[in-house]
């Protein structure tokens, strides 16, 4: 027996992916989450990439001497750097993806309002100049 969501669900021609009411909200929380995470993490490397006494990098540098590599205050600064952009990029995308999901309801929303459409101001341009205003009563 065929599930009656699996007939509404499926990817359109614009790159948009149907799915059920559960399974949007569940992507949204964690994607926009995961994406979060992700930025925070990002600006806390950038953090560590400037500042020498910073415990992400002193943690990090320990656990690369003991392994017995020893890096060099610039080298730990491009790391760092390079490591918050990328965690940035990898958030933006976390939340992309998690965009390119909607419902039915969302779809069917959208494909009913690109089919009307409505000069802005339209409601104005349609009183004729004769006709007269409203009056207020004092």
């Amino acid at each position: 027996m065929a599930d009656s969501d699996s007939d509404r669900t499926g990817r359109r021609e614009d790159g948009t992916i149907v799915v059920p009411m559960r399974m949007y909200k569940g992507i949204t929380v964690f994607s926009t989450l995961v994406a979060t995470v992700l930025v925070v993490l990002g600006f806390v490397s950038f953090d560590a990439a400037t500042r020498t006494d910073h415990l992400f990098r002193t943690t990090l540098r320990w656990v690369f001497e003991a392994v017995g590599v020893t890096l060099s205050v610039d080298v730990l600064n491009v790391l760092f750097g390079l490591l918050g952009v990328g965690l940035i990029v990898l958030g933006a995308g976390s939340y992309i993806l998690g965009t390119r999901f909607k419902t039915e309801g969302m779809v069917d929303r959208d494909e009913g309002e690109s089919s009307v459409e409505e000069e802005p101001g339209s409601d104005e341009d349609s009183r004729s100049a004769s006709d007269p205003k409203p009056e207020r009563d004092e």
